[in-house]
């Protein structure tokens, strides 16, 4: 995952994930996750490390466009240590801190995490879960927005509107215009998301729809 600094769109910060999935297992986590950053537009990365755990497994990140310096990351961790959660950075990702804890921000990890920073408030925050999670106090306490569907996995917040919200789950997409207070309906938009789909033997071939 990237995040692009608006202000400075040479400055960019890199979330890795090492993953693997058999048939049996989902292995999440390894020595090859982790945050990297580069001034430089890409030429050059520095490893991220103090105040985030050591062993992490997917991680989603977000650089404040409201202020620079403000960086978030949701962490898929060692959940028995209390590793997980989201963490910030005040100084551009050089030192971290754990703000939250919240077990629902990580709840299926490798399906869901990602964090989106207010475009004109850096203390304000969202994570998408299988719940769409708001913070107005930097990630200390949380607010739910859902209300619409399940299972969030995207956000698009109007960089001059920070009311004007496009959330985007498993039934669909919803648009708020009063910072997610209420969301249209999306029983009106020919949306959806498709997990699986299987084509038959005839030509030209037919789509059949497996699971919605």
């Amino acid at each position: 995952e990237l995040s692009i600094d608006v202000n400075n769109p040479r400055i960019i910060y890199a979330a890795m994930w090492e993953h693997g999935r058999k048939p049996w297992q989902i292995l999440s986590g390894g020595p090859g996750s982790g945050i990297w950053k580069s001034v430089d537009g890409g030429e050059t990365w520095k490893r991220l490390s103090n105040g985030l755990p050591k062993l992490m497994g997917k991680i989603g990140v977000s650089v404040s466009r409201a202020n620079s310096s403000k960086v978030y990351a949701i962490i898929e961790a060692d959940r028995d240590k209390e590793e997980d959660g989201l963490y910030s950075s005040d100084d551009g990702g050089e030192n971290w801190t754990h703000v939250s804890k919240e077990n629902m921000l990580t709840q299926r990890a490798w399906y869901y995490i990602k964090c989106f920073a207010d475009p004109r408030d850096e203390n304000t925050v969202y994570v998408m879960s299988p719940g769409a999670y708001r913070s107005k106090d930097g990630g200390r306490t949380w607010e739910d927005i859902s209300g619409v569907h399940g299972d969030f996995h995207n956000l698009w917040i109007d960089p001059k509107d920070n009311q004007h919200l496009v959330i985007v789950n498993d039934g669909g997409c919803n648009i708020s215009v009063n910072g997610g207070s209420t969301f249209t309906d999306q029983r009106n938009m020919p949306t959806g998301q498709f997990y699986r789909i299987s084509v038959d033997n005839r030509s030209p071939y037919q789509i059949g729809r497996a699971h919605v």
